[in-house]
């Protein structure tokens, strides 16, 4: 009996830094083993590969390998800014005074959270910008109308969680403004890759308050390796073992006691 599986001639992974983390690996394994077709050409994507991500990957994978520019770095046709904005509060008031001089959309906004995202839109809508969110309690359908408004015009401004933004086509994203600190590098450059696509020129906005300080050096290593200016805090210093869970921890602390709220 010829089956579905049997027939399948490409297999292709995307975001395979993340398909490939311990708690989809199975799964992974699942598909790989039903699709039998003995002929079938295993191939995976991904802005980011860590090592070990990688030697997984070999398991199931003939070892050849294609590079585009160098292995886990910024894009160098990405503009990359820092902006110190203090506190939750001074974030709000940063991205709003930054859109009343200039808004050159279509602009994305990335956040760590869907319950950020909702009250993020809430607050531009005061100031009459056109903006939509998309978050995980959304249908697919739904995610796909947010994205085509994006292309049509109809909204200016898009907040998403980085995890929903990941594997969607933002063509013709102009700037993508870190709302919320990237959680690590990795995550860092697969934001701020929604600009600039294409060959096209981007850039990319990163808010950051006191408690996101202790991050700040892993940024800028990438700021610094694709051209960008960050010297200034390449002397800052790197959190290890204790001193990184304490800060993980307070970071928490502050972002759920403290969401999008507006200067009067």
């Amino acid at each position: 009996m010829v089956t579905w599986s049997s027939r399948v001639e490409y297999l292709v992974p995307d975001q395979s830094d993340k398909l490939f983390e311990l708690g989809l690996l199975k799964q992974i394994y699942n598909v790989v083993k039903a699709c039998s077709n003995p002929s079938m050409i295993h191939t995976l994507f991904s802005a980011t590969l860590p090592d070990f991500i990688e030697d997984l990957a070999r398991t199931i994978m003939h070892d050849v390998r294609v590079v585009v520019g160098r292995k886990n770095t910024a894009s160098e046709s990405i503009k990359q800014k820092l902006v110190f904005a203090g506190s939750e509060e001074g974030k709000l008031l940063a991205l709003c005074q930054s859109f009343s001089e200039s808004l050159n959309p279509p602009v994305l906004v990335l956040v760590q959270s869907k319950e950020r995202a909702k009250e993020l839109c809430e607050e531009l809508k005061f100031d009459d910008i056109r903006v939509d969110v998309i978050h995980s309690d959304l249908f697919q359908s739904q995610h796909e109308n947010g994205v085509n408004d994006v292309r049509a015009g109809k909204t200016w401004v898009l907040i998403a969680i980085d995890v929903i933004a990941r594997g969607m086509d933002f063509k013709g994203v102009i700037c993508v403004i870190n709302y919320d600190f990237p959680d690590s590098a990795a995550a860092y450059i697969h934001r701020i890759g929604q600009s600039g696509r294409a060959g096209r020129s981007g850039e990319t906005i990163t808010f950051y308050s006191e408690v996101d300080i202790p991050y700040l050096w892993n940024i800028a290593n990438m700021m610094a390796g694709s051209g960008c200016e960050a010297s200034w805090s390449m002397a800052l210093p790197k959190l290890k073992g204790k001193k990184h869970k304490d800060a993980d921890e307070k970071k928490k602390v502050v972002r759920a006691s403290l969401g999008p709220r507006r200067i009067s």
